[in-house]
C-alpha cells in the first residue's frame, strides 16, 4: 500500500534452531529479480502489516500460523530509494518446522546462519533488518 509517508512492506524472518529462512526472488516478481530476502509483500488496504506478515509467511512458505511463535514484533524502518521510500515493518517469528514449500515468487529457498547473509546478493537493508530483530530479541 502507498501512503503519504511511503510504500508499506512487512518482512518476516523466520528462525529456526540458530539458522534463519532466506527466499530468492524470481524473475517473475516486481522487484529485485534473483536477490535474496525474508517472506516479503505490500500491505493491502484494510490489512495491518502483521496480518501481511502472516499472509505472506503462508503463502511463500506454506508454513501457517499454527506453526509459528512470534519473537520480535514490528520492527519499523524506512528505507530511502530513487523508487520511492519503503516503510518495511519487520518481524522476527520462530517455527520448528523446516519444511517449506515454495511458490511463484521465489525459486530457491536456504538456512543459513546470520553470519553467512554476506554471501548472498541480498535485497536492499536486508542485513540490517535481521541484525536490528535479533538485536531486540537478544535484548528480551
Amino acid at each position: 500500500m502507498n501512503n503519504r509517508k511511503g510504500i508499506l512492506v512487512a518482512t518476516s524472518i523466520l528462525k529456526s534452531e540458530d539458522e534463519i529462512l532466506i527466499l530468492k526472488r524470481s524473475e517473475k516478481v516486481g522487484s529485485f529479480q534473483g536477490y535474496w530476502s525474508g517472506c516479503s509483500g505490500y500491505v493491502e488496504e484494510n490489512e495491518t502489516p502483521k496480518e501481511t506478515s502472516l499472509k505472506e509467511i503462508k503463502e511463500e512458505t506454506g508454513i501457517s500460523k499454527e506453526y509459528l511463535k512470534l519473537l520480535v514484533d514490528e520492527n519499523i524502518h524506512k528505507i530511502e530509494k530513487t523508487t520511492g521510500t519503503w516503510i518495511v515493518h519487520s518481524y522476527l517469528y520462530e517455527t520448528k518446522t523446516r519444511k517449506i514449500r515454495l511458490d511463484w515468487e521465489n525459486d530457491e529457498y536456504e538456512w543459513i546462519t546470520i553470519d553467512e547473509l554476506k554471501k548472498y546478493k541480498i535485497v536492499p537493508s536486508l542485513d540490517k533488518i535481521v541484525k536490528d530483530l535479533f538485536e531486540r530479541y537478544n535484548k528480551r
